[in-house]
């Protein structure tokens, strides 16, 4: 019982630092880091199993079970999905049906997120050669005002600059990381969340477009980072069907 007062009070901080700002003022934490803490307290005392209940082409449910070593369920979850419903599911509908089911298992056992949630590979050697070569062909030319240290900066930023992605109004960003880039994404889904100047449908094309746009990106980021990316998705499906 205390570690689950401990667990509870633990998401309970995480939700107010790392959570994710929904309308209306609340926040959500995200199963990831629910995760994280159950993992943190009960090792590998008690698990997480999966399964998938449906899979038809159209309809997919997940159930989700926490047990103890003897195999007593102590939390249990459900989630359902429909094939191509909003744009998740166009792409993700298991990765984001599996994780909602997660997230409501926890919740069943007292590790809600705030709310009961329901639901590219990039060449680093190709980024850097571009930074190298940016800097060496002005000096090569004979008239390059760069120095020894411009040649340095240039590869420092190619080998720091891993994921880049384009937003809106001709904006962009480039991040050193996975975690850095998804905060990224999260930040900029608030504000188009919270943007009420515009119709729900107009934000959710911008939403559609902006994946569409980085979509080679957004692909090598699902297999660097899968929970970060599953959690997006789920957001999405939220904004959907508030």
């Amino acid at each position: 019982m205390n570690k689950i007062k401990d667990m509870m009070k633990e998401i309970s901080e995480l939700n107010k630092t790392h959570g994710i700002a929904q309308r209306g003022g609340k926040k959500y934490t995200q199963v990831k880091d629910r995760v994280d803490v159950f993992r943190k307290h009960c090792e590998f005392n008690y698990g997480i199993e999966t399964f998938k209940e449906v899979d038809d082409g159209k309809r997919i449910v997940f159930k989700a079970m926490i047990k103890d070593l003897e195999g007593t369920v102590i939390g249990c979850g459900y989630a359902e999905e429909i094939r191509g419903q909003g744009y998740v599911n166009k792409t993700s509908a298991v990765e984001n049906c599996e994780t909602s089911s997660i997230g409501r298992a926890l919740s069943s056992c007292g590790l809600s997120g705030g709310e009961y949630a329901s639901s590219m590979e990039m060449d680093i050697a190709k980024n850097k050669k571009k930074g190298t070569d940016r800097a060496v062909s002005t000096q090569n030319r004979g008239k390059s005002t760069r120095t020894n240290q411009d040649l340095k900066d240039a590869i420092h930023e190619a080998e720091n600059t891993k994921y880049s992605l384009s937003f809106p109004g001709n904006k962009s960003g480039k991040y050193p990381d996975a975690e850095t880039a998804i905060s990224a994404v999260n930040e900029w889904l608030w504000t188009v969340e919270t943007y009420d100047e515009k119709p729900k449908d107009q934000r959710l094309m911008a939403i559609g477009a902006f994946f569409e746009q980085n979509k080679n990106i957004i692909s090598f980021l699902r297999k660097e980072n899968p929970n970060g990316v599953s959690e997006i998705d789920a957001r999405i499906k939220r904004f959907e069907d508030a």
